[in-house]
């Protein structure tokens, strides 16, 4: 469930990866902030939702290791759109978030954190 999450997260960030970085410059001068907050809510319900449905989790992630996933992913997007997306980096960070997820997730629902 994390990898198809976090690849269709890169697919749609990197379907039209010039609008993505237009819309991180113009965000924080138009309301953006609500905006972006009101998305990774409705974003975080979708995942612990998701999460809720998984049969191999011990314990459900909290509010604050779901952000804390999404952070991970919308900055590492963000870095590298900012900087260039050459195929090997779209790789690269696509391969890299989903083992930072998945990770992260297995960590956090493995009952013993």
């Amino acid at each position: 469930m994390i990898r198809k999450m976090v690849e269709a997260y890169v697919d749609v960030k990197m379907e039209r990866a010039d609008i993505s970085v237009a819309l991180y410059n113009v965000a924080r001068e138009v309301g953006g902030a609500a905006l972006i907050k009101r998305g990774m809510q409705r974003l975080r319900k979708a995942i612990e939702a998701m999460i809720q449905t998984a049969p191999d989790i011990e314990a459900q992630p909290n509010n604050f290791a779901i952000e804390m996933m999404l952070a991970s992913m919308s900055g590492a997007m963000r870095s590298v759109l900012e900087v260039g997306r050459s195929a090997t980096m779209m790789r690269k960070v696509r391969e890299h978030l989903v083992l930072l997820c998945q990770s992260y997730m297995t960590a956090v629902t493995s009952g013993r954190s």
